[in-house]
Formats: C-alpha cells, sequence, structure tokens
C-alpha cells in the first residue's frame, strides 16, 4: 500500500530527519544497472583487472608497469551494503607502493576510490606525475552520440550552476577545470556522460585544482580522466599521498536526468552529513544585525533569541557582517580568531547559552584559510602564512604544526560558544600560493597537504565536537566538491544573493544545483508566499527579513510550515519542467517526485515580463492509473484526478511575476 505524503513515517528533529530504516526516497536502481556496476568493477579491480587509474613513473606509464609488480587485495564488508576493498602494488626491486581503498556498493549502482602512493625506500623516490585517479574508457558504438551534461561553476549570476551540454568528439577533448584553486569556481566537479541509452555520473572529489577530461577513443569508446591539475614530485622516504577522490555511478534510460536522480540519492543515502545517525537538512536561520548605543551586539543578540524561537527559527546566524564577532572587521580581521571585548564584553558564551536555552541552534563565521595583515596570526606567527603581495595571506594549513595551532584555537571558540554550526568561508584564490611554494621536482605537493589538511581539520572538529556540522561556504557556491559535501552543507550557495533578491537567478541557482547537491540554501530577502521568497526558497534558508518586527510573526510561522511541508518531499527526484533561462519573459519551474510515497510538489514561476498566464508541464513519475489529491496553495484548491491528466498539467498564475505551489499525492 502506498503511503500518502500527508502521513509521512518521519521525524523532524532540528532541521534533522530521523528513519527507522534508511528509505529509498526517489527510485530505485533498476536491476541493469547494478549488474553493470559489478561488471565495470570486476573488470578494473578484479585480479586481473585494468586499474582505472594512471601515472608516469620515471619516465614508464603505469599501465606498463603494474602488471609486473605484486599485488595483494583485501576486503571487509563495512555495512549490509558496502564492501571496502583495499588493492596494494609494491613495486618489485623500488621504493614505489600504490594503493586504492575502494567502496564497492551493492545496494545503489557506484564505486568510489582514492588512490596513495607511498615511498617505501630510504631516499627519495624517482618523479611521479600525470597522477590520474581515474582514467578508464566507456564502450560506446561507433556512430553514437556521446554527451558529456555538466554545469557551470559559482560566478555570483545567473549562470551559476548553469546545466551545459556537449558533444563529445572524437579529436576534440573537453577538457575542464576550476578557476583559482577552489573546486567549483567556473566549473561543477560533478559530470553526466550519456549515449545510446545509458550512461555513467562522475563527481571528483577534491577541495581544490581537479581537472577532468571527455573524449572519444578512435569511435569505439568514450575516455574519461580526472585527477589534479598539475602533478610532478618525488616522494620524500616514508611519505604518502592521496590523490582526489572518484565516484563513478552507471545509469540506463533515454533521459539524463535519471542518471542525476540515481546520483542524488546515493548522495543521501551514503555523503550527506548525519546528527546522531539522522540526515540533517539545511536549517532556517535568522540573525539580527543591530547593536545597542555603546556599539555592543550582546543585548540585541539575548533579546532577539526568543522572538527568533517564537517565528520557529532553527539556529541563529552569527555571519562576518554585519555581527564582526571578531576584532576588525571584515576583510582586515581574519587572522584574530577571538572575540571582540567591545562587541562582545563576555565573549561568545552567553550568546551560546541564550540561544540553546531558547531551543535554537547557534551559527558563527569563521574564514581560517585566509589571514589579513596586521592580524593576530600574522604577528604572532608569520612562518605559518604564505604571501604573494601586501594583500590577504594564505594560512598554511599544510603544515602540521600551523595546524594544530589553528585547530585548537577556533575549538576553544566552538567550545565556549556551544557551536552547532561552523560557517567556514574562504575568500581567496589559494592556486598561486601553492604552486609558488613548490619546488620544480615536488609540484602540487603544497596543494596536496593543503588539501589533506583541511579534511584532517574538518574531521577532528567534528569528532571533538559530536553533532557539530560545517556550513561549507566559499565567495558562496565555489567549493562544492564530493569531499567537502560529505562534512557539510552549503548553506549560502551564492555570494549573489549579498546583493538582495535576483528572483529568476536565484530560480535557476537552485535548479542547477539540485541536480548534482540535493541540500542546500541561500539568503532569502522574503517571506510566504513572496513571489521573491519562493524564487530562492530551498529546504532551509537564511531569512534576510527583519524578523524583531512584530507584524513579522504570522508570516514567518507560514513561512517555517511551508518549509517543513516541502523538506522530505525534496529528498526525492528532481525534475525541471521548464527551460531553463534567465529571460523574463518566460515561464520556469520544476518538480519533486517522492517514489516511495507516490508523492511530492510541482513549483513553477510567471517571471516579470510573461504575457501568458498559464503554462502547460509535463509532470514526471506520477502513474497513469493511480487517482491523485492535487492541492493549490495559493488558489486552496483540492481536486482528484487520475495520474494520465496530472502529467498533462496546466498551471494558472494571473499576475506577473508570481508563482503557484501545488502538492499531489496518490490516493491509497
Amino acid at each position: 500500500m502506498r503511503t500518502p505524503a500527508s502521513i509521512l513515517p518521519l521525524l523532524l528533529i532540528g532541521g534533522s530527519l530521523a528513519a527507522a530504516e534508511e528509505p529509498w526516497y526517489g527510485s530505485r536502481p533498476a536491476v541493469a544497472e547494478l549488474a553493470t556496476t559489478r561488471e565495470w568493477f570486476q573488470a578494473h579491480w578484479g585480479e586481473a583487472g585494468a586499474a582505472p587509474f594512471s601515472f608516469v613513473y620515471h619516465g614508464t606509464r603505469s599501465a606498463d608497469l603494474l602488471g609486473g609488480w605484486d599485488r595483494q587485495q583485501t576486503s571487509r564488508q563495512l555495512d549490509p551494503n558496502r564492501v571496502e576493498h583495499t588493492v596494494l602494488w609494491q613495486e618489485t626491486g623500488g621504493p614505489l607502493r600504490v594503493r586504492c581503498q575502494v567502496i564497492q556498493y551493492h545496494d545503489c549502482p557506484a564505486v568510489d576510490w582514492v588512490l596513495l602512493l607511498e615511498n617505501t625506500g630510504t631516499v627519495d623516490s624517482p618523479v611521479v606525475e600525470g597522477v590520474r585517479a581515474l582514467d578508464v574508457s566507456l564502450p560506446c558504438a561507433p556512430g553514437v552520440r556521446a554527451v558529456l551534461h555538466h554545469s557551470l561553476g559559482d560566478s555570483n549570476s545567473a549562470r551559476s550552476f548553469l546545466p551545459v551540454q556537449e558533444e563529445i568528439r572524437s579529436g576534440a577533448d573537453i577538457v575542464l577545470a576550476p578557476v583559482g584553486g577552489r573546486s567549483s569556481d567556473g566549473h561543477m566537479p560533478y559530470f553526466n556522460v550519456a549515449a545510446d541509452g545509458r550512461g555513467a555520473v562522475l563527481a571528483v572529489g577534491w577541495s581544490g585544482q581537479w581537472q577532468a577530461g571527455f573524449g572519444r577513443a578512435g569511435e569505439g569508446a568514450v575516455t574519461l580522466r580526472a585527477g589534479m591539475e598539475e602533478t610532478r614530485f618525488r616522494l620524500r622516504p616514508g611519505e604518502v599521498v592521496r590523490s582526489p577522490s572518484i565516484v563513478l555511478l552507471f545509469w540506463t534510460g533515454e533521459d539524463p536526468i535519471h542518471g542525476n536522480n540515481s546520483f542524488r540519492q546515493l548522495v543521501l543515502r551514503n555523503y550527506a552529513p548525519r546528527r546522531d545517525g539522522h540526515l540533517v537538512f539545511p536549517p532556517i536561520c535568522g540573525s539580527v544585525a543591530e547593536t545597542d548605543p555603546d556599539g555592543s551586539y550582546e543585548g540585541p543578540h539575548l533579546r532577539m533569541m526568543k522572538p527568533l524561537a517564537e517565528r520557529g527559527i532553527e539556529v541563529f546566524w552569527s555571519d562576518m557582517d554585519p555581527q564582526q564577532w571578531y576584532p576588525g572587521g571584515f576583510p582586515n580581521g581574519t587572522g584574530t580568531w577571538e572575540p571582540d571585548l567591545a562587541k562582545y564584553p563576555r565573549g561568545l558564551k552567553p550568546i551560546g547559552e541564550a540561544a540553546h536555552a531558547n531551543g535554537l541552534q547557534y551559527l558563527l563565521w569563521f574564514e581560517p584559510e585566509r589571514v589579513a595583515p596586521g592580524t593576530r596570526i600574522d604577528r604572532e606567527h608569520p612562518e605559518w602564512v604564505m604571501k604573494q603581495d601586501e594583500g590577504s595571506r594564505l594560512y598554511r594549513l599544510h603544515d602540521a604544526a600551523a595546524r594544530a595551532w589553528l585547530l585548537d584555537t577556533i575549538d576553544t571558540q566552538v567550545a565556549l560558544a556551544q557551536l552547532n554550526w561552523v560557517r567556514w568561508d574562504f575568500n581567496i584564490q589559494p592556486l598561486g600560493f601553492w604552486r609558488a611554494n613548490d619546488a620544480d621536482d615536488r609540484r602540487g605537493i603544497t596543494e596536496i597537504r593543503h588539501v589533506e589538511g583541511l579534511y584532517e581539520f574538518w574531521d577532528t572538529l567534528r569528532q571533538r565536537h559530536p553533532g557539530l556540522v560545517i556550513d561549507n561556504c566559499a565567495s558562496g557556491g565555489r567549493r562544492l566538491d564530493i569531499e567537502a559535501c560529505k562534512r557539510g552543507l552549503p548553506l549560502w550557495h551564492s555570494d549573489l544573493q549579498c546583493n538582495g533578491p535576483s528572483p529568476a537567478a536565484d530560480q535557476l541557482q537552485n535548479a542547477g544545483l539540485y541536480r548534482w547537491i540535493p541540500l542546500h540554501g541561500c539568503g532569502n530577502f522574503a517571506l510566504e508566499p513572496a513571489y521573491a521568497f519562493r524564487s530562492a526558497m530551498t529546504a532551509g534558508n537564511i531569512l534576510c527579513s527583519n524578523l524583531a518586527k512584530p507584524d513579522t510573526l504570522a508570516s514567518a510561522r507560514r513561512t517555517v510550515e511551508l518549509y517543513k511541508r516541502l523538506r522530505p518531499l525534496m529528498l526525492g527526484d528532481f525534475y525541471p519542467l521548464l527551460p531553463e533561462v534567465a529571460d523574463e519573459d518566460r515561464w520556469f519551474g520544476w518538480q519533486f517526485h517522492r517514489a516511495d510515497l507516490d508523492a511530492g510538489f510541482v513549483l513553477v514561476f510567471r517571471r516579470e515580463k510573461c504575457l501568458q498566464d498559464k503554462v502547460a508541464v509535463s509532470v514526471r513519475a506520477v502513474a497513469g492509473d493511480h487517482r491523485y489529491t492535487l492541492v493549490g496553495v495559493d488558489a486552496g484548491q483540492t481536486r482528484s484526478l487520475d495520474g494520465k491528466a496530472l502529467a498533462a498539467l496546466t498551471v494558472a498564475v494571473p499576475a506577473a511575476p508570481g508563482s503557484a505551489l501545488l502538492f499531489y499525492e496518490a490516493i491509497p
């Protein structure tokens, strides 16, 4: 029996989703998809398999070396659905050891792995270069068109996260990389290759300068390569370095969005952050910008906690500006991670206590990797910063002593303030610093150590404070790779929102991100039922309206109620319903469908200059022989219709700009 959406078997706890057993929120994998994945795994990780990675060692390709090296493989069951395999190759008579840690999924058509290179000798190794954590060919019949689906990265515009389609042609490789060392600056590290009724989704897990290439091997195959953009180094005795992680998921069908939806379910089941085993949603956040007459922040913060709680807000949000809890303000104070006693005379502890006393969580902004001249770190530990000019410096996160000191410094503030969220920002491009720090035979090492240090920092901080979640921000959404998304959520996915509402751009950004990152948030400058609010609405947002005003009580509560109604459905499959363009004379919209509940919602927008008051949309995934209840939130109308009628829905919005939100659920 199908379960109506109105009685979802879910429990929402402070922005977390708990379930007795992890459900399939979207469509389940096909038998053929799981079989393809098993076959691919055996072909590449079996005893006689061709390793799906490559490098050049001492001038020779790894494909010509590994077959003659000693190979060992061990396996262990992580849980009913995952097996971890460790595969080792040891150079015969030489120092290089290659280790792959591979996760094989039994419930998802996916494999992920990371490559580690180690010098087991007593002197520097020969040069290792051109390391590609992924280097494979996928079958594609001659004459069959292969298409790469990917997305632009963040650019603070309507083009942020815009879907792109490119044909993969013989002799014209597509090579993509981010800008400046942040993993989703310019291009997103997620890809969907489709050809002849099947495809593969690739995610590159590297919070630095990755590179991915796609081509045709003659006419008989599609080639996929991914790794760091630049690697050429000798390993010191005992030294180990890691590669980017690779996630590869296989799908079948004619519509590439199915591959994206399968990837969304993989992320939700295996990668998305949890608290006490519960999936964490982007929270509903509120803040305050006022100061007392003496310029201090403590009083307004404390007085705001009760009104925020009364409105249903989940998290008290303290950003870099205007709260500026640290001396010097932004950006001049980045590098002094202690409270400004002129603004917070008793430090941050009273703020955290007041938040928790009112049932709120507490989020605080940091930018640990950036050091401004003259700040505490720059004065007391100049040896821990890298400089290029007189501007901001990059913290030596690759230095173990520097990393340990910074970890303890930030840990102190997390403990005193009892933080639930650390907002981790990063507003400079690190690539130039990294490369300037490397010798010619150590190219890539500083970047590797910085990224490894970042993951170690995040993981240790979360181990010390169970339940802590990272708000992953880097000038908005410029570090959204899968490794970063394992450890946190992007709650401010673009700095476009720093300039206030931009409805068409907000709509496009959300639609672009939903393909790859199921849970994310951004600034929202309106409340339900405003057109601007719905345009930026995700599963949780930072509400930038003045919630201190008494007349916001009803509208804020209505807004929170809508979030909580939408949230469970947004875990399902995502379908764009209309062309993804920025034109103000067009309609735009999308759908979420919970396959396990046979329920979902449709949200469409009639933009400001759109003259048509109706639009036809093809609602996806509904069963033609089922009956559904359709509820229009705005018109307050409920009607019953069969799946065929629902699949060919016409939606009316009488005024522009405007929107229509419709919930549907199968009738048991």
